[in-house]
């Protein structure tokens, strides 16, 4: 926790990103409830662009920069490389966000989506090179932890310039192959790619902190690393290839049990944990897991009715995507955010006063009703969503996305609530 403690610079960068990124959620959210019809239709759609892109970049990829630039310096035990870099990627990936993700929505494929995706691709690639560069400072060189956060970094980097081409491709038609062929590339190198092993990476290291995990079984990390990627490459080359075909179950069976084998690790984190009682956002955490496991249910069914030509392969396509960035990704980013989010602002506000006076904990600093409000309206969105996609019904799907909507807005409440918290203590100013 040293490099927390010394890099005062970071805070600033760090609380931007989580308050854009609550920012973008209740935007999506409200999106997503004035587009139902959108999500009954195919995926490859202005809107559904639009929406997938908010959710992607501005929810999940800017939430995971900003926690990013704090935790990974304690994951790997060294400081940031470049505070100004930090600056520069997120002045870069804002304004790319928001060129791409509104010439999405009126589908204007010319010069001003061509530059989001490249201003993205910048901020991306500034943030690869920030991370790569604090990765070789590490003294940790033998960490798995690191292994799959650098390689997360690269993959995204590689959605990001795969994306910058199929936008250029929008007008000037010079891929070799089908756009939506390389779309399905596009969209499992960021799934798997960047936020799988990113998750993994990150997890791995904060999971058996919070819990106080005394044995975690480590070896199952290095088989998940290597059975995603390996995963990931196979399903690319083959794909582009041949396209969807029988052999991509024997592939999705090769990442599945990448998942399972991460997954045995999550279970021993939990067996052998010394801190018995298990606090809400940990379990929004084991609902994302739930989620991640439906995820990969619902993809046999898209290779099934795909090889049948069957027009169910575009529901369960729906529902694949849906469970993985409303479901799977949002879970775990609200139960993460308030582990990760109030010890930040704890560091900043009470650290220098731990000892000399009487101090919250972490966990005192977000409003509990407001967290239960929005756990509770998104297990509500889970259980009349998801089946509502599935039976194709708007009522249920509306009535999904209107407590979808609501535990975006207390999210965000408690976001704010936490990083506007006032040291109270009376005694303060008398230090």
């Amino acid at each position: 926790m040293n490099s927390i403690k010394q890099d005062g610079l970071l805070y600033p960068i760090v609380i931007v990103h989580y308050l854009l990124a609550a920012s973008c959620f209740t935007v999506l959210a409200a999106m997503l409830f004035f587009s139902v019809d959108t999500l009954s239709g195919h995926y490859f759609q202005p809107k559904l662009l639009a929406l997938t892109h908010m959710a992607a970049l501005g929810w999940g990829t800017l939430i995971i920069f900003g926690a990013s630039y704090q935790l990974l310096p304690v994951v790997l035990e060294t400081g940031l490389f470049s505070h100004k870099l930090a600056w520069f990627s997120f002045s870069f990936f804002i304004s790319g966000l928001v060129l791409l993700v509104y010439t999405f929505w009126i589908f204007d494929p010319g010069i001003y989506m061509q530059a989001g995706g490249i201003f993205l691709l910048t901020g991306i690639l500034l943030f690869g090179i920030n991370i790569y560069l604090t990765g070789r400072r590490s003294k940790k060189k033998d960490a798995i932890e690191q292994e799959f956060i650098l390689t997360a970094c690269i993959w995204l980097l590689c959605t990001a310039i795969l994306g910058v081409l199929l936008i250029f491709n929008f007008r000037y038609a010079f891929l070799p192959k089908d756009h939506l062929q390389f779309l399905k590339l596009h969209a499992h190198m960021g799934i798997a790619g960047w936020f799988l092993l990113l998750t993994i990476g990150v997890s791995a290291k904060l999971l058996p902190m919070f819990l106080v995990s005394s044995k975690p079984a480590r070896k199952f990390l290095n088989l998940s690393y290597y059975l995603i990627n390996g995963a990931l490459i196979l399903f690319l080359l083959d794909t582009y290839r041949y396209g969807i075909n029988i052999k991509t179950y024997f592939i999705l069976l090769a990442g599945a049990a990448g998942i399972v084998s991460y997954l045995i690790f999550v279970r021993s984190c939990f067996t052998s944990r010394i801190r018995k009682a298990v606090d809400p956002p940990i379990l929004n955490t084991m609902l994302a897991f739930v989620l991640l496991a439906a995820g990969l249910i619902a993809a046999p069914f898209i290779i099934f009715y795909h090889l049948k030509n069957d027009a169910l392969a575009l529901r369960f396509t729906a529902l694949y995507g849906t469970l993985l960035f409303m479901g799977w990704l949002s879970a775990l980013i609200l139960g993460q955010t308030f582990k990760t989010l109030p010890f930040i602002v704890w560091v900043k506000r009470y650290q220098h006063l731990a000892g000399k006076l009487k101090t919250p904990l972490p966990a005192d600093l977000y409003k509990k009703t407001l967290l239960k409000v929005q756990s509770g309206a998104f297990v509500v969105f889970c259980l009349m969503f998801f089946p509502g996609l599935i039976a194709a019904s708007p009522f249920f799907i509306k009535l999904g996305l209107l407590a979808f909507l609501i535990a975006a807005w207390g999210y965000f409440f408690n976001v704010l609530s936490v990083v506007l918290h006032k040291v109270k203590n009376p005694d303060h100013d008398k230090l």
